[in-house]
């Protein structure tokens, strides 16, 4: 067997593979067809929107985290590496030390009223840590919200473990793509 086909395994080049793009139009697709089908009352086609856009945002934490650590064995471009600036970017806020009873509370709004504690110290959720939050989610304490003036944000709970503590993130879903979109042009 002279011809082997394992690009869709391995890219033989070492670049990232040719589905991350794919998976990060599939996600903004998907947030813009989950709205809709939301707004429009149709609840069972936007779960099975949402299910479909969780399979390419665990394909994407997965993947853009591995390139990750495959960057940072070398210490001395990692600093200053574009990729590291575009995991950097922000995609959201992040609430950490989330309280267990901010935790219950979270867990009792309705689908689609989601939104962070009154009074919280928000600080920025880089797409690093969006990933990471994606990673470690509580597969029951996700939501969203789809603001008036356009747009989806999802938020996600992460419970403690692995040295970290609880915390709600909001990520903006279009800024979450756009981000992996230009982290992804520097693997």
């Amino acid at each position: 067997m002279t011809e082997r086909f394992f690009e869709f395994l391995v890219d033989p080049s070492g670049k990232a593979p040719r589905n991350l793009k794919d998976s990060i139009r599939r996600i903004r697709n998907a947030s813009l067809g989950f709205r809709e089908s939301w707004l429009s009352g149709e609840y069972d086609e936007a779960h099975e929107t949402s299910q479909e856009a969780f399979e390419h945002f665990d394909y994407l934490q997965n993947e853009l985290l591995r390139q990750r650590d495959i960057h940072k064995t070398d210490q001395s471009l990692w600093p200053s590496s574009q990729f590291k600036l575009g995991l950097d970017s922000h995609v959201g806020s992040l609430l950490n030390n989330i309280s267990e009873t901010e935790s219950a509370w979270f867990g009792q709004l309705a689908n689609g009223a989601a939104c962070m504690p009154e009074n919280s110290v928000l600080e920025p959720l880089s797409l690093e840590k969006a990933l990471n939050k994606l990673k470690h989610r509580d597969t029951v304490a996700i939501n969203f919200v789809l603001p008036s003036s356009g747009g989806h944000k999802l938020y996600v709970l992460t419970n403690a473990g692995m040295g970290q503590t609880a915390s709600l993130s909001e990520i903006d879903v279009m800024t979450f793509c756009n981000s992996c979109k230009n982290a992804t042009s520097y693997i």
